[in-house]
């Protein structure tokens, strides 16, 4: 089963605009079946199934965190 992978850009009021590799898109919060906030990443099946993926994103906040701290000691 192909999924792709989303990062929750933000949520205006019933949608969830979601950052996919093609482009952004707007989903309705209804469809996730648990809490989401910005920064969250998901998998979406080819169904519409919605899976939150905690590891990666605390992989790329360590990410995040990582280059910033490079640019202060610069």
């Amino acid at each position: 089963m192909k999924k792709r992978k989303g990062i929750i850009d933000r949520i205006e009021e019933k949608w969830v605009v979601v950052e996919f590799d093609d482009g952004m898109r707007d989903i309705p919060i209804s469809r996730f079946p648990m809490t989401v906030e910005s920064g969250d990443v998901i998998w979406m099946d080819e169904y519409g199934h919605i899976e939150k993926d905690e590891c990666e994103r605390q992989r790329l906040s360590d990410e995040i965190d990582k280059l910033i701290e490079e640019l202060w000691e610069e």
